[in-house]
């Protein structure tokens, strides 16, 4: 059977409707061919035809209780079951006032109720339907009800009791909790955030936002595993695909105008569909539940816990010992960029989500990643041993690029080379902005000084990199400033040279002069001969560059004088 969901007959000008399209049916017919053709539909399982015919039906007569409790019974179908159990309660307040108790009604209420998760709400629905009917009638309540009264044992049973027990404290946080989200303030706003100490003369409040630390990222990623690994085995691999395909820029064009919202759309009401079964499979046989059937014994549960943590342990220390192996190798084979990628790369994504009781020594670990990255970076500065003197010799020493006077480009008219389209993305700054915004996060959590001085000085750098020299000067200070608490002169040091090259490359010779004096006692303190005499030699460069510059200006001062002496005479 075709669906004339949206059909709009094609007429031309002048041209009237067929006579078989333009016949004059009473409601009622109208109302009861809407009505089977929804009830064909939802038998076939189309649940998008069947309500928009059920739907019509409705809109011709709202006090047909049947076809309210059909569409009811197709939007469960749909897994929309909020609004299939508002339907049912109305059907059934309509049926009651009509012919009485309905059976099939009350049935679809109390399955409702129990797909929601209210056990408690469908046992108290299902003991009032048993006093209603009797016989035949009663055996589908009475499944029903041995299939409540066995989920409430379960979830309320010893298993719960040794939950409670053992979570205590988080079962009071989260009853806190809940009985706060059920307070409701009826005082006007601002006396509200009076009383939190908050700015009260605002008229849209600011909105907190919440940042997780990558260990609580990590243990929400781990929970949804193993939920989804223990109630649907295999197939959790097509929930995480599910979840994954909602934000997939390959799936979701932006060249594709139509498509995009509609499979956007689609793809979230789907994996919802999906959160929603789980939480329903959840609910009847909770976590805790299906632990304590797994491990009778206490003592077994515990030895597999602690088999499984001391595997996880080994792995990380192996682990740590394979990455300073690497970290060591690549030092010594003078690779700076695909070492520091590397750092970043396992400390921004593994090893900041190991506590320290799964891995052992990470103090140390952190101690030896850092120092032996930043021995590598400074490594790479000495003093050149035949400088020639010119312009750019500052340059030359602190390894930036020469400046080059772009030539100026000519105009030539229809050609594409000359335009540039303004939507043209700059990927260097944005995997730039990206890597700021995720050093930032990491720095909100981080807990060891030396993380944060390496932190600091890769955001930095970046600044550097894209010539905000501001930003890269000020962030260079705080790296400074914590490389003071964790007492390391080597980060410091390399922190300063940022600072001596934001100055340099901005022909700030003066304070160029003076971050590099103050780089010289950190030098000495380094007691290493060869930064020493890079520094030195900075020094004397951005010193002789600032005389030079001085003696300029005064030359150029006496000529404006005298020639102005020469007009005036």
């Amino acid at each position: 059977m075709t669906s004339i969901v949206g059909f709009v007959p094609n007429l031309r000008e002048g041209e009237t409707l067929p006579a078989w399209m333009n016949l004059d049916w009473s409601s009622k017919v109208q109302h009861d061919i809407y009505r089977d053709w929804g009830t064909y539909y939802s038998n076939r399982r189309r649940e998008n035809f069947a309500l928009y015919y059920l739907t019509q039906a409705l809109l011709l007569d709202n006090e047909d209780w049947d076809t309210l409790y059909r569409r009811s019974v197709a939007k469960s179908k749909a897994a929309q079951i909020n609004d299939s159990l508002l339907d049912a309660l109305r059907a059934e307040e309509m049926a009651e006032s009509d012919v009485g108790p309905n059976c099939p009604i009350n049935l679809q209420i109390c399955d409702c109720q129990l797909m929601l998760n209210k056990f408690e709400m469908s046992k108290l629905k299902l003991h009032t339907n048993l006093s209603h009917f009797r016989g035949t009638k009663a055996k589908n309540f009475d499944k029903r009800l041995i299939v409540v009264d066995d989920i409430i044992r379960e979830v309320t049973g010893k298993a719960l009791s040794l939950y409670y027990l053992k979570n205590r404290k988080l079962v009071q946080h989260v009853s806190a909790l809940i009985k706060e989200s059920e307070i409701i303030d009826d005082r006007p706003m601002w006396k509200i955030l009076r009383d939190q100490e908050k700015c009260d003369i605002l008229s849209i409040p600011e909105e907190e936002e919440i940042f997780l630390s990558p260990l609580e990222i990590a243990r929400r990623s781990r929970g949804f595993n193993v939920i989804h690994q223990t109630y649907l085995n295999e197939s959790w691999f097509d929930v995480l695909f599910m979840k994954n395909l909602r934000k997939n820029p390959n799936l979701l064009l932006n060249q594709c105008k139509n498509s995009r919202e509609f499979l956007e759309k689609m793809c979230n009401q789907q994996y919802n569909i999906i959160r929603r079964f789980i939480k329903m499979i959840y609910s009847r046989s909770p976590l805790y539940h299906v632990n304590f059937l797994k491990f009778t014994n206490k003592k077994l549960m515990e030895k597999s816990k602690d088999a499984y943590f001391f595997r996880i342990q080994y792995q990380t220390h192996r682990h740590m010992i394979h990455d300073l192996g690497k970290v060591r190798k690549l030092r010594m084979e003078k690779k700076v960029k695909e070492l520091a990628a590397f750092v970043e790369k396992i400390m921004g994504d593994y090893y900041v989500t190991k506590t320290n009781r799964v891995m052992c020594w990470k103090f140390q670990f952190y101690n030896e990643v850092y120092n032996s990255l930043a021995i590598a970076l400074a490594e790479q500065y000495e003093a050149p041993k035949d400088l020639i003197k010119s312009d750019d010799a500052l340059f030359q020493i602190l390894m930036l690029p020469n400046e080059k006077i772009k030539e100026v480009q000519p105009f030539v008219f229809g050609d594409r080379s000359t335009y540039q389209g303004g939507d043209v993305i700059d990927h260097a700054a944005v995997n730039a902005r990206k890597l700021i915004t995720r050093l930032e996060k990491r720095i909100r959590f981080s807990t060891y000084s030396i993380e944060k001085c390496y932190l600091y000085h890769q955001i930095s750098s970046t600044h550097l990199s894209q010539l905000h020299y501001d930003e890269c000067c000020f962030t260079a200070r705080k790296a400074i400033k914590e490389s003071h608490d964790c007492q390391s002169a080597l980060w410091r040091f390399l922190c300063l040279l940022l600072i001596i090259k934001a100055n340099a490359l901005q022909h700030k010779i003066e304070k160029t002069r003076e971050a590099a004096d103050e780089a010289i006692p950190v030098a000495e303190k380094l007691k290493s001969p060869k930064l020493l005499e890079f520094i030195e030699v900075c020094y004397n460069q951005a010193d002789e560059e600032f005389r030079r510059k001085g003696v300029s200006l005064a030359m150029a001062r006496a000529s404006r004088m005298s020639m102005a002496s020469t007009e005036l005479s």
